[in-house]
Parts: structure tokens; C-alpha cells; sequence
């Protein structure tokens, strides 16, 4: 992309749409007072002007599991390293990378040249995890990360958890209560309670939108 990405480039988030926006160097407005002329300088934004052909990633929570047997807290397991190589047909190998995952976890690779997606562990000892699928023979020095992810629950049961972080879960609490009011003919209690899941919504957009802003510092400016 742009030789000044890390720099001059901030991004927002906004439903499902994700717009990006390049910082130009600024403007400068001058204004006449009784003190003489004030000039005053600010920063412009404007849309990319330039492809974006790699680099760029974005995920979002999938939906295409409505149903999980862990919740999504309790699966943080990661491990991650430029020592982590693929070989034997199912094995993937590194110092610590078996630490934390167990038999019948779900995993994520993200990072390697060719084996990157999901699969489940039939093992996990020293320093190896064994998958139940083939993979690719692949050697060290890329950065390989390995993420533990909920396993879907095919046949649902009290005990299953919906594929949402607590925050929607609870709002999706709240939305059944309000639609049982509704039924009842109690509208108060009724809008109270939509009140409250759209609250969480809010909530929940909040705690992951971080909005990264940066400015290129002048070459005179303070440090």
C-alpha cells in the first residue's frame, strides 16, 4: 500500500462499512482582527487515493455456527512464533506450541504460506499438535500464530452456548424478555427491557471500535 501507512492513515468503523481516510500535510486560514492577521492551521482528511493491494485484513465475528460448546471467554489460547513449522503429514511443531491446547480443540492458523484456516486437535504433547486433517510441509521463519476457537455444538442443548461474546448474549436476553412482555400486553416493561438491548448493543460496538488517529510530527516540533 502506501509508504506512509503506519504514519498518515487512520481508519473508522462504522456497522459493517470500514472507512479508511489519508492525512494530508494541512491547510492554513488567515483572519484579520484588531490584533493583526491570525492564521490559524488544521488538518485535512481525504478518501485513499491509492489501491489497496495487500496488507490489509478484516475480521468479523461469523455467524455460520449459531451454536458453540465452549463460550467464546474461555477459549484465549495462542501461541505464536517464528519457530513454529508444519511436517508429517498432520503435525504442527514449535518450542511451547502445544502449551494451553488440549485433544478436540479448535484451531485457527493465520500467518503461514500454505496452511492457513481451521482444524481440530486429535493430540496435543510435547511441543506438537496433531491435527485431523493433512497439511502442507512447511519449514520455520514466518510468523505463525495459532488462536484456540469455539467448537460448534451440532446438536444443541441447555448447556450450549450461543456463538456471541456475553455482552450480545445478554442483550439477547433482554430481547426475548421484551418480546414475552410484548405478548403479555405489558408495553412498559416491554420498551424498558428493548431499551436496555439496545443499550448493550451501544455497548458492545463501543468496546471494540478503537479509533487510531496519527499525525507525522514536524521537524521542529517538540519531542
Amino acid at each position: 500500500m502506501s509508504s506512509y501507512v503506519d504514519r498518515e492513515w487512520f481508519y473508522y468503523l462504522r456497522g459493517r462499512e470500514l472507512l479508511l481516510y489519508k492525512l494530508l500535510g494541512g491547510s492554513s486560514n488567515d483572519r484579520i482582527s484588531q490584533n493583526g492577521v491570525l492564521r490559524t492551521r488544521g488538518k485535512e482528511l481525504m478518501y485513499p487515493d491509492e489501491d489497496i493491494a495487500s496488507g490489509l485484513r478484516v475480521e468479523y465475528t461469523a455467524l455460520n455456527e449459531p451454536f458453540v460448546s465452549e463460550a467464546l471467554e474461555t477459549t484465549t489460547v495462542v501461541a505464536s512464533g517464528t519457530d513454529i513449522y508444519f511436517a508429517d503429514t498432520n503435525v504442527i511443531t514449535g518450542a511451547g506450541t502445544s502449551d494451553g491446547f488440549a485433544a478436540t480443540d479448535k484451531i485457527r492458523v493465520q500467518g503461514s504460506a500454505s496452511n492457513d484456516g481451521d482444524y481440530t486437535l486429535t493430540n496435543a504433547i510435547s511441543s506438537k499438535l496433531t491435527t485431523s486433517v493433512s497439511i502442507t510441509d512447511e519449514s520455520a521463519g514466518e510468523r505463525i500464530t495459532i488462536t484456540q476457537i469455539p467448537k460448534e455444538d451440532s446438536s444443541p442443548s441447555s448447556t450450549s452456548h450461543v456463538n456471541l461474546n456475553k455482552m450480545l448474549s445478554l442483550a439477547v436476553v433482554d430481547y426475548l424478555k421484551a418480546m414475552n412482555f410484548e405478548m403479555a400486553g405489558d408495553i412498559e416493561r416491554k420498551e424498558y427491557y428493548m431499551k436496555e438491548f439496545y443499550g448493550k448493543l451501544g455497548d458492545n460496538e463501543s468496546n471494540k471500535r478503537n479509533i487510531s488517529v496519527s499525525f507525522p510530527s514536524g521537524p521542529f516540533a517538540i519531542r
